[in-house]
């Protein structure tokens, strides 16, 4: 008893040290497109707007209902300080993660050390304010209570079905990971031991329910989001991407510059190697260890590569590829608990498999550690200098057109008082609704901001130029209508620095 409450208060200890260390990345993090489209939908739709919306999204509702309190009751009384609240969500979710791993988890000192230094909990799961943040203290919710529903079923039947229906709910990705484990649940309880409890059909029906709910929600989503398509072409192209980024975890690489360039370094390959074939054994041990586990890996894992081979080209980064990451946490934590496991299995003992585990998480420290460099350094997005510039300089009656809608994402959660109007929907912007048709020519888009000034009547313009664009080339062909007022700084995201040109022909008393 006393070892237990000395584990508890150490492990307490670490859990608050790396809320710490964390939250200070998280307050130097701005956020960027993706992690702001979240918070103005939860901040302008309706429950039933918002699950209307979802199919447009490409994912599924919890995340945003998570948020949604927080952006409707905070932003009137904070304004734009309070993105905060949804940072600090994803935040607190990788905390409660992380003690899950110190207090509850079967690994040894070095593997949950290697865990919490990984780059997914080192960076990307506490910083970035997104939905698959909140997986890993969801899926490690589901591995502690996976036991105990077989020690207990009555009691924990219908708590473990929702935390795997909350699961499905928050993103697409998780959807087989969740479907197997509820056909386990279904065989273990109803077809193996044949116990059929009113708790355990009603934990049934909230598991397939839930993913019911899911292709509800999502059924039509390859015909309205133009960013995920079902697409079968460059087949071999986009299978080297996404396992590439997969293994490429180790190093501070980002995949598109490989790719684009048609190089890697040494160490860059070396490291990917060195990953792939510590992948492939671990597998293999774990197919000795617990077939059960090594197939649900094994489909989980490739249900998730197949999404983004597949409809996510245009969105793969390593913060979403690291869910397959805690997938393999899930799975090696209930194999470690499996009373057949043995310590001399086929490959490893149980002290080398935490070694070798270890080792593989370890390895992705260096990019977690580039990524925190980074974004301590430099801004992630510039969304939130160019708002505070536009909030400080330019009068309640400006209108703002951005040239491209998407990338100005943050920039509108960040400037809640300025009016931006959108060239391709005729409408003020709240949100961004993703079957936005293509950018137009720089000599298009300046003809159509004056057309829309024309028939509108704005007194005073300006447009918001992203990155991504060719600014020169905007410069050379309107220099007597546009004049440059503000530049931020270079970001990281891609396309998210911006410039600021008045609209000095239509802005004359």
């Amino acid at each position: 008893m006393i070892l237990l409450k000395k584990n508890l208060l150490l492990n307490i200890l670490l859990t608050f040290l790396y809320a710490l260390v964390t939250l200070i990345f998280v307050l130097h993090h701005e956020i960027w497109a993706d992690e702001a489209q979240v918070w103005l939908l939860a901040k302008n739709l309706s429950v039933f707007e918002l699950f209307k919306h979802l199919v447009n999204e490409g994912h599924p509702s919890f995340f945003y209902l998570l948020v949604m309190p927080f952006a409707k009751v905070f932003s009137p009384i904070f304004g734009a300080n309070a993105i905060i609240s949804m940072q600090l969500i994803c935040w607190l979710a990788s905390v409660g993660a992380v003690f899950f791993i110190l207090q509850f988890s079967p690994f040894n000192n070095f593997l949950k050390t290697a865990i919490i230094l990984s780059s997914g909990f080192l960076y990307f799961f506490p910083v970035i304010a997104r939905s698959y943040s909140i997986l890993p203290i969801l899926i490690f919710a589901c591995a502690i209570l996976y036991k105990k529903i077989k020690e207990n079923p009555k009691l924990y039947a219908i708590p473990y079905a929702i935390v795997l229906a909350l699961c499905a709910n928050t993103h697409v990705i998780t959807f087989m990971f969740v479907f197997l484990l509820g056909i386990f649940f279904v065989y273990d309880s109803c077809v193996k031991e044949k116990i059929i409890t009113k708790q355990n059909i009603i934990a049934a029906l909230i598991i397939f329910l839930s993913l019911a709910a899911v292709v509800i929600q999502l059924l039509g989503t390859f015909s309205q989001n133009g960013s995920i398509r079902f697409d079968i072409h460059n087949l071999w192209t986009e299978t080297t991407k996404t396992f590439s980024l997969f293994f490429l975890n180790s190093v501070g690489l980002v995949y598109k510059s490989m790719f684009d360039k048609m190089h890697v370094t040494f160490v860059a390959a070396s490291a990917a190697i060195t990953m792939f074939f510590i992948f492939v054994l671990l597998f293999v041990q774990l197919w000795f260890t617990q077939k059960r586990m090594a197939f649900l890996a094994f489909l989980s894992i490739g249900f998730q590569f197949f999404i983004y081979i597949t409809s996510y080209k245009a969105m793969l980064y390593q913060t979403r590829i690291f869910s397959a990451y805690i997938i393999l946490i899930f799975c090696f934590w209930i194999a470690f608990q499996d009373e057949r496991f043995k310590e001399s299995v086929k490959i490893f003992g149980k002290k080398s498999l935490n070694m070798t585990l270890g080792i593989f998480f370890l390895m992705t420290f260096f990019c977690g550690l580039h990524a925190v460099f980074l974004d301590m350094m430099f801004n992630y997005s510039s969304a939130k200098q160019t708002a505070d510039f536009l909030e400080r300089n330019i009068s309640k009656e400006a209108v703002v057109f951005p040239n491209i809608d998407a990338f100005g994402l943050a920039v509108y959660a960040f400037a809640p008082d300025v009016r931006f109007f959108s060239i391709y929907k005729d409408k003020d912007i709240k949100y961004m609704q993703w079957y936005t048709p293509g950018v137009y020519p720089d000599s298009v888009f300046s003809h159509m901001v004056e057309t829309k000034i024309k028939e509108n009547k704005f007194k005073k313009t300006y447009i918001l130029v992203s990155s991504v664009m060719n600014v020169q080339h905007l410069e050379k062909t309107i220099p007597d209508k546009y004049k440059l007022v503000f530049k931020s700084n270079p970001s990281i995201a891609t396309g998210e620095a911006f410039r600021v040109y008045e609209y000095t022909e239509g802005n004359k008393k």
